[in-house]
């Protein structure tokens, strides 16, 4: 009796024990819940915001660069004062310069616009080209059109709703006085509108709205309540970057301003719609504890009735067992004592198989640093030898090979010393210097080379091979296909705050879409195509060496994000990398 007094007491403690933590953490869990769902929701709703936020800026950027480059072409903005003499009209030649630039510019960006159109103010006369005309000519009177904010001051970029569609609009001004002389704009296409809609429309009951720099509505769901909803979004209180959240009494109001104001995103999801989405997660969650609450009670039933010997006798094995015999004990059931004993019999296992593993790494190690000396004692040896070839090409009069041999030894000697991976700039250029004498001999009467540095920054410490490998891939991939004499240049130079470092050849220089995506890489970090010595082709991976994506690597490693590289080229006509180093900041400074 005694005994199952106690078996008793002990099966209620440990229900109590194992059913009062698991309701518990429910009840609080079901409390938190909701929280936990909502904020879910709003960052995922962050997430989808900042992703159409950056694909408008795209948008924006590339038809920036559209009104750009036709407000910069010199005889198009000639165009726009040439008046014929005889009907008032723009000269026939002129009329068709201007039909043939905007159909060029229409069909290079027809993806994102159906659109383009031009307006002469001097002579009021409207060119417009879209994918059913490719020069429709009329007169326009701006004054009571969506044009006529060009009239009041010159203006960027604004957006307006017109019809169907979403319009951006270019004022055309004289340089000197600012005077108006036309103006630029595009339809946007719908495919655009129905992708940010895509982006941001996660939840079916939320709204998305498209409002431009003076609060008008441009695009959105149809909603009775859009002017209530754009009203509580502040928009006067977006500034810069930062995306705003507000609570109102049924809806979250997530606001944006997209590029400098152009454009002001909004989404309103209903509160509604997280407190339906939170409904079915307590449901579960209270359903969940229940179950592991059942489930506790029983094993806790099956766990105090088992209670005895094969614990005790499995305890006494792992304490009294010598780790170095690797003893395993017995299995004599298969219920959950029988469990625990084989989970200790694949702990000592386990134990056995990661001392055998740290006996092989410390093996491994040992060959490594052996391998690593050996390594070490050829390079010295051959260093050695072109410093004894050297000294006998001296000797016998041949002072030509002793430069050539005392080249190679020092560039064999900077590369194999050790110590720091850091050098001076100094250091840097001594062995280019070296590398470019090579390259002089090798390719002699053919190649110019010319190194200027205005003295600074010579005690600036940088990744060692930073220049090296910029070098090589002038000689390996922009030089050599071409035909004729090479020149190359490197010049380093102060500005400011910042060491700048010129490495320049005339080479066969990078093709345009190759270009796009080294700079793409450099810009993101990432490798989307191009590597190292892809600056000029693409080779077989296991060719690739250190290029120009290491080197940026290494110097935001070194100096941090002020460190700059950058590329210019253009094909047949040569290469330029520039190197922005601080001189101020970062984790090795001038000494």
């Amino acid at each position: 009796m005694k005994r199952a007094s106690i078996r008793y007491r002990l099966m209620v403690l440990m229900i109590c024990l194992a059913t009062l933590p698991v309701l518990t953490v429910t009840w609080i869990a079901t409390i938190n819940t909701r929280s936990t769902v909502e904020k879910e929701i709003i960052e995922a709703n962050r997430s989808r915001m900042m992703s159409a936020d950056q694909y408008l800026d795209e948008l924006i950027r590339q038809v920036s660069v559209l009104f750009y480059s036709l407000q910069v072409n010199q005889q198009l903005r000639d165009g726009l004062n040439t008046i014929d003499s005889q009907n008032g009209g723009l000269q026939f030649r002129t009329q068709r310069y201007i039909q043939e630039t905007l159909t060029a510019a229409f069909y290079a960006n027809s993806k994102k616009i159906d659109e383009l159109s031009l307006y002469t103010h001097q002579s009021q006369k409207m060119y417009s080209v879209n994918y059913v005309n490719s020069g429709l000519i009329y007169s326009l009177d701006i004054e009571k059109s969506d044009w006529s904010r060009m009239l009041q001051k010159p203006v960027n970029m604004y957006f307006k709703q017109s019809g169907n569609g979403i319009y951006a609009y270019h004022s055309i001004n004289r340089f000197n006085d600012q005077q108006f002389l036309g103006g630029l704009s595009v339809r946007i296409n719908k495919d655009v509108w129905e992708k940010v809609s895509e982006i941001l429309k996660s939840e079916s009951e939320s709204s998305v709205f498209l409002v431009n720099d003076e609060g008008e509505l441009l695009s959105g769901s149809p909603d009775q309540s859009a002017s209530e909803i754009i009203d509580q979004a502040e928009l006067e209180n977006l500034k810069g970057s930062e995306m705003i959240l507000r609570k109102t009494d049924h809806y979250y109001l997530f606001t944006k301003r997209v590029d400098d104001g152009e454009l002001k995103l909004i989404k309103a999801l209903p509160i509604k719609t997280i407190t339906n989405s939170a409904r079915n997660t307590v449901r579960a969650g209270i359903l969940t504890g229940l179950l592991f609450a059942a489930v506790s009670i029983l094993l806790s039933i099956a766990v105090s009735l088992r209670i005895s010997r094969p614990i005790v006798s499995l305890a006494r094995t792992m304490r009294m067992a010598p780790i170095h015999q690797f003893e395993l004990t017995s299995v004599q059931s298969n219920d959950e004592i029988g469990l625990l004993e084989r989970g200790y019999n694949s702990m000592i296992k386990r134990m056995k198989e990661l001392i055998e593993n740290e006996y092989q790494k410390e093996i491994e190690v040992k060959n490594a640093q052996l391998m690593a000396l050996q390594a070490q004692i050829n390079p010295h040896f051959l260093n050695n030898t072109l410093n004894l070839i050297g000294g006998m090409a001296l000797t016998k009069g041949a002072p030509e090979i002793y430069k050539i041999t005392k080249g190679i030894g020092d560039l064999l000697r900077y590369s194999i010393s050790s110590g720091s991976d850091s050098a001076t700039l100094y250091e840097e250029l001594k062995h280019i210097r070296n590398y470019l004498f090579i390259q002089e001999q090798r390719f002699l009467g053919r190649c110019s080379i010319i190194i200027a540095n205005d003295g600074s920054g010579e005690n600036l410490r940088l990744p060692r091979f930073t220049l090296q490998p910029l070098v090589e891939n002038a000689f390996e991939h922009g030089l050599q296909p071409k035909e004729g004499a090479w020149h190359v240049e490197i010049r380093i130079k102060t500005i400011g705050k910042h060491l700048v470092i010129m490495i320049k050849d005339d080479g066969v220089g990078i093709e345009q879409e190759r270009l796009r995506l080294l700079r793409m890489e450099l810009k993101e970090g990432v490798a989307l195509r191009t590597d190292a010595t892809d600056l000029y082709k693409e080779i077989p991976r296991m060719q690739k060496g250190i290029g120009i994506q290491n080197v940026d690597s290494r110097l935001k490693l070194h100096f941090g994000l002020k460190a700059a590289v950058r590329v210019l080229s253009r094909p047949k006509k040569g290469t330029v990398i520039l190197l922005k180093l601080p001189l101020q900041e970062g984790r090795h400074t001038v000494e």
